[in-house]
């Protein structure tokens, strides 16, 4: 291991055996706990847990904390398993809107119907106790006087109502009233007007008078109080205190003393049972002994009566045969509503169908895009949110199966342009070479894969070397293909031995005919005679070549029109006077017209002032400076055209 990588290992190593070991010991806690609650419950469900005392109370704990958390879990993985698939997921959640909502509300009518029908049964009873109240006599069964003169009692036939006591309950107006004496309640008729007057108290214990109050009201009525722990008692309620200590506190206990008169009859369903049961808490009640007001006491009458029964009393003023009609109606209205229901239940599950349906053919279609079939689509014809959603599905579908057509393309294209670059890389002959009686540098820098810029060095059959620089219009693999068809044209023609204006006029007609009025290409050919100390050049379009000596810089200027541009285009060539250790610069026109960040192309004059400055120079110190200032000059930014530098130096 290198040096300055031990350091790091030094510290990784112990951080990754402390992680390894939290994990291990998080693993390690978790089972143990899992084992220690299994334990504990084991224990509690075999009973031995007892045993153990202040350890037995911790297992009973611990089993019951774990099978809480089980529960917990259960009841979790159990509600996810059941609102993982959407179409459960909206069914339960119609379920909780639609139908848990049905019972509740129907539990609530049920309630204040029979809050109301027994509201309907107390004011029936009270006003069944008045009308007793006012019809008492001596005749009453079980009804005994008694005389209260200047609000005491003058005579009475109770024991427990002895002459001389208080009577402050005589004189309350509110009928019915009642009294309240240890385990009998009495209802009081009558009332003494300035302490003075006469009294009848009918005891409501009495057989005779609660089954006339059944009679009177149709109802099963009881009332009275009686001992905690009493025996066949059906009820018990508690009457409401005084307010003083003192005050006695009875239990009032209300048996069913007698049979209802609407006893159910075998075979009848439970519209005929007495199946409703309600507390009628009247007042005022005075206990016996006490000196409180009597509208401070309440006593409790329990009425029974079945559902059909209160049904026909709600419509027992009513036209003969109305409640018929009512339940009629009624009926007719409940079976509307159900079908409503039904329908709106059928509609409701119909739409969860149709979204689950398209939900589920997105979810095959994605399972089939995720294992790499990009042919499956929805093709929905639904037109809510969710054929939106499908629809947008099946267009992301096919954007990315053209995507991923274009990327294969693109890959084949990108292979074959990197087999036609290393092509063309070899087309181009090494970037230095030494020549029979010259010395070539070579650069060139490409701004696509494939480049348009070309040069090329070789021998003409009568031993003379050949320069060639060339540039065609545009980028990429067509102009490769152009370069490729120059050189192997252009080597042919060299090597026939014919004059440089012979080979343009034929380079002309062949790109003329080969390609349409776009495509062009500029050329310079230099054909050097070094023993001669002669170079005889030839352009198309290309840039004048410069000639770099003692004597300064000169532009070996040849205007001419670039090959394939016109069929009638023709091309001079002119011998230029060459000495030892002159320099020939060929450059392309990506060089002078690379442009500064704010526009300003590099131009001739700062060339011709780096030839200028590097005269004296070597070849590589040339090609330097141009490649450095023009560096400085775009800023470093990327080219925009091919650049291409040929010096050539003669021995």
């Amino acid at each position: 291991m290198p040096e300055e990588l031990q350091p790091a290992a030094i510290l990784t190593a112990p951080r990754l055996r402390l992680s390894f070991a939290a994990v291990t010991v998080r693993k390690s806690t978790k089972r143990w706990l899992t084992a220690f609650a299994t334990a504990c419950l084991l224990l509690v469900i075999d009973g031995g847990a007892h045993r153990l005392g202040a350890l037995g109370v911790v297992a009973w704990i611990v089993a019951w904390t774990a099978g809480i958390l089980l529960l917990f879990r259960a009841v979790r993985a159990a509600f996810r398993a059941i609102v993982r698939r959407l179409s459960l997921r909206l069914a339960f959640s119609y379920f909780l809107i639609g139908i848990v909502p049905i019972p509740l509300l129907a539990l609530l009518l049920l309630s204040v119907a029979y809050l109301l029908s027994f509201q309907f049964v107390g004011t029936r009873i009270r006003r069944e106790l008045q009308a007793i109240a006012a019809q008492a006599s001596d005749h009453t069964p079980g009804a005994s006087a008694i005389e209260v003169r200047d609000g005491r009692v003058a005579r009475s036939s109770f024991a427990w109502l002895p002459e001389g006591s208080l009577a402050p309950w005589a004189e309350h107006e509110e009928d019915p009233k009642f009294l309240l004496e240890e385990e009998r309640i009495w209802l009081v008729a009558g009332r003494a007007v300035d302490g003075q007057g006469r009294l009848l108290l009918v005891p409501l214990q009495n057989r005779e008078v609660l089954q006339e109050l059944a009679d009177r009201t149709g109802y099963s009525v009881v009332a009275g109080p009686g001992r905690r722990n009493s025996s066949g008692r059906a009820y018990t309620v508690r009457v409401a205190p005084g307010k003083k200590k003192s005050d006695p506190n009875p239990d009032v206990s209300l048996n069913n003393m007698v049979r209802p008169r609407t006893a159910e009859k075998p075979g009848r369903g439970w519209l005929h049972r007495e199946s409703l049961v309600g507390v009628f808490l009247a007042h005022p009640i005075a206990v016996f002994g006490s000196s409180e007001p009597a509208s401070e006491r309440v006593v409790a009458v329990v009425g029974r009566t079945s559902p059909l029964f209160l049904y026909n009393e709600f419509f027992s003023n009513w036209v003969p045969g109305a409640s018929r009609i009512v339940l009629t109606v009624m009926g007719g209205l409940a079976a509307a509503l159900l079908c409503v229901y039904l329908v709106a239940l059928a509609f409701a599950f119909g739409l969860v169908a149709s979204i689950t349906r398209n939900v589920n053919r997105m979810t095959r279609a994605s399972t089939a895009i995720a294992a790499g079939d990009f042919s499956v689509r929805v093709n929905t014809k639904s037109r809510d949110q969710i054929g939106d959603l499908a629809r947008s599905f099946d267009g992301m579908a096919d954007s990315i199966q053209r995507l991923l057509l274009d990327t294969a393309r693109k890959e084949r294209l990108e292979g074959e342009i990197a087999v036609a670059r290393t092509i063309q890389q070899k087309l181009l002959p090494p970037a230095s070479a030494e020549l029979a009686g010259a010395r070539v540098l070579a650069h060139v820098q490409s701004v696509a894969e494939i480049g348009g810029d070309y040069y090329d060095y070789l021998s003409t059959p009568d031993g003379r070397t050949a320069i060639v620089i060339g540039d065609v219009s545009g980028h990429g693999l067509p102009t490769g293909l152009l370069v490729a068809m120059a050189k192997a044209a252009l080597t042919t023609l060299i090597e026939t031995g014919l004059r440089g204006s012979e080979i343009f006029q034929r380079l002309n007609d062949l790109i003329h005919r080969s390609t349409d009025s776009r495509n062009y290409m500029t050329l310079s050919l230099l054909i050097l005679d070094s023993a001669a100390k002669q170079g005889d050049l030839t352009n198309a379009g290309q840039l004048a070549p410069y000639r770099v000596s003692g004597a300064g810089v000169a532009s070996l200027s040849l205007p001419s029109f670039p090959l394939g541009i016109s069929e009638s285009s023709k091309f001079a060539t002119r011998a230029w006077p060459l000495a030892s250790g002159d320099k020939v610069v060929f450059l392309t026109d990506g060089l002078v017209e690379c442009t500064s960040p704010s526009g300003e192309p590099f131009g001739f004059e700062r060339l011709e002032a780096i030839l200028a400055r590097e005269a004296s120079s070597d070849a590589v110190s040339i090609r330097d400076a141009i490649l450095r200032e023009t560096e400085a000059h775009t800023g470093g930014a990327p080219p925009e055209d091919d650049r291409t530098l040929v010096i050539v130096t003669l021995d």
